[in-house]
């Protein structure tokens, strides 16, 4: 499975003592131990990103070993902006998450937002051949964590050699 993170949501994936980590440990499980995939990108996303370094420190260790995808940034800012055309609800602030959807194929978003999820699943917003996302808001989605969910250009998922888990599990106990 592929999965884009939302930024709200990185603690709770990251954070072994986050209040809410018990929900979503299965998320970092299978992407530190099973053959699951990080995809982020976009200007917006990144900026979100830039303002937690803990995080960025674990997705570029993410990226290196292959378990982190950073998609075309102007690919994504380009689908956003035609998005925030679309959707001029001020309620919905995460046009980022279907422009990220759409330039990668990523079919899971897991995020602690349920807010946006009415307007990122409205299936107006994806072009022909994209599916409209599923989401991961706690452990009741674990069904989501599955090839079944990934498409086929992040094909054949390998999982992490013992050895990078274990420095990625090292950064994470930092």
């Amino acid at each position: 499975m592929c999965v884009i993170v939302d930024t709200n949501c990185l603690a709770s994936v990251f954070e072994c003592k986050s209040e809410n980590h018990p929900q979503f440990a299965p998320v970092l499980e299978w992407i530190i131990s099973g053959k699951g995939k990080l995809i982020y990108g976009g200007s917006k996303y990144i900026g979100e990103l830039s303002k937690a370094r803990k995080y960025l420190k674990i997705i570029n260790l993410l990226k290196n070993k292959g378990k982190a995808i950073c998609v075309e940034k102007e690919r994504v800012d380009k689908e956003q902006e035609r998005i925030e055309k679309e959707i001029t609800d001020r309620d919905f602030d995460d046009p980022h998450l279907p422009a990220i959807v759409i330039v990668s194929k990523c079919k899971v978003i897991c995020s602690c937002d349920t807010r946006s999820v009415k307007f990122v699943t409205l299936p107006q917003l994806y072009p022909k051949g994209i599916d409209v996302p599923k989401y991961y808001t706690s452990k009741r989605n674990i069904d989501l964590l599955s090839d079944k969910y990934v498409h086929d250009c992040y094909k054949p998922l390998n999982k992490c050699n013992k050895s990078d888990q274990e420095s990625i599990e090292k950064l994470l106990m930092q």
